[in-house]
């Protein structure tokens, strides 16, 4: 075993330090087991900054964890079922704290069924040899790199590496995990771990994920910062030709996806009130199929959750009736330019900037964000308008509607003109 306290002394800064002291001496007290398992470990050993602690307990975790929280003043969430909770501390900290399991599946891709045990057993079930290191934090070799399955040695050779070969069978999600990891660490991922997922693919495993958990793993997929590197790996491994062959039909979603990147950062420029949900972007250009019944289709045969699918629907309809406007070859009045884009997410228009590509889009969007959403506003409400003799009726939409235009084509700067506009066109 390899000694990593003053490896850790002189990585983890500030008051985590003092931390682990503290952990350390509530385990010696408590008389059990603890250790820092995980992500943690693995990215301490690669000088890579990660606040995410996760703790394994041989012992009781959900009383230790309220051991813990007495110590450190912190707040307590357990979950009773798994044996786990999680600490919340000042400063945003939180710490995960879990009973030491073993897992057994029922079935290949079934939620596993857990039960107590010891650190070698926890770090078995782990997903690759990369995350089944562990640092025991009290007693006996306390501090001493606990790696039984070399995973010291695949980080300093860059590789993803399962621990046995049943890995992909029993959870499929450690697939876009091996991508992930992958692509985040300039890592590769090793020769039979590679025909365990080549065999897992073939086998249809994915297919038998439910669509919530198969739309977290390509959420949290798509949220690492080399996106398109992501999706390249999943093509040439043949997950998304198993997923949804139909993504295949024709070439402009991948054309699309190239352009993501520079019209996100076009985009991070804009005053956007709200900054678009980047893995969502890619997201659905990823699933962008031309035909409205080719792309209904395959989202309810992926299951999708009904959040994902109607937004998905309602994105689409929004991203077609823009492009439609926006490739008119006159120009837009001010007033057109905000319609089009008043209607949009920020995830469309940054669509819309990588699609259509054009100076032009860019100007439109630009004198949205900054000139016309702002001098859009209106001054008179609907007592106003009762005031004036007008009954409340679909009337109301229309003359709003013509003040906005109005307000933003610069031909209405006052309250006053406000309403020398609608006695003109509205009051009989």
């Amino acid at each position: 075993m390899k000694d990593v306290s003053s490896l850790m002394q002189s990585r983890i800064k500030g008051n985590y330090v003092a931390l682990f002291n503290s952990i350390a001496q509530v385990a010696a007290d408590y008389q059990v087991g603890v250790y820092v398992v995980g992500g943690f470990v693995r990215d301490l050993l690669l000088n890579t900054k990660n606040l995410d602690i996760d703790l394994v307990i041989e012992g009781d975790a959900i009383s230790f964890t309220k051991k813990l929280a007495e110590k450190f003043d912190g707040q307590v969430e357990s979950y009773e079922k798994f044996g786990t909770s999680t600490l919340r501390l000042e400063g945003r900290i939180s710490i995960d704290v879990a009973t030491a399991r073993t897992e057994y599946y029922s079935y290949p891709a079934a939620l596993p069924e857990v039960k107590p045990s010891k650190i070698k057993s926890d770090l078995f079930r782990r997903d690759f040899t990369i995350n089944s290191m562990a640092i025991k934090l009290a007693g006996q070799g306390e501090f001493f790199l606990i790696d039984l399955f070399n995973g010291e040695v695949d980080l300093k050779n860059g590789l993803i590496r399962v621990l046995h070969d049943r890995s992909f069978v029993d959870d499929p999600c450690r697939i876009f995990r091996a991508i992930r990891f992958e692509q985040r660490f300039d890592f590769c991922i090793e020769d039979k771990t590679k025909k365990f997922i080549n065999k897992a693919v073939e086998s249809s495993l994915i297919a038998q994920l439910s669509g919530d958990r198969l739309i977290n793993e390509i959420k949290i997929l798509l949220n690492e910062s080399s996106q398109v590197k992501c999706v390249d790996r999943m093509r040439e491994l043949s997950i998304l030709q198993t997923i949804a062959p139909e993504i295949f039909v024709d070439d402009f979603h991948w054309i699309v996806m190239e352009k993501l990147e520079s019209a996100l950062v076009w985009a991070d420029m804009l005053l956007m009130p709200k900054k678009p949900e980047v893995w969502f972007v890619y997201f659905y250009t990823l699933f962008m199929v031309t035909k409205d019944e080719v792309f209904k289709g395959m989202m309810e045969r992926l299951h999708f959750p009904r959040n994902i699918y109607s937004r998905m629907c309602s994105e689409r309809e929004c991203l077609t009736s823009a492009k439609q406007d926006l490739n008119k070859k006159k120009e837009l009045k001010p007033s057109e330019v905000y319609d089009i884009f008043s209607k949009q997410s920020s995830e469309t228009v940054v669509l819309l900037l990588a699609i259509c590509s054009s100076e032009r889009v860019k100007k439109y969007a630009e004198l949205y964000f900054e000139k016309y959403s702002m001098s859009a506003k209106i001054e008179l409400n609907g007592d106003d308008l009762i005031g004036m003799g007008i009954k409340p009726g679909p009337i109301f939409n229309d003359i709003l509607k013509a003040l906005c235009d109005a307000r933003v084509n610069g031909q209405v700067k006052s309250r006053e003109e406000e309403i020398i506009l609608v006695r003109s066109r509205f009051v009989k």
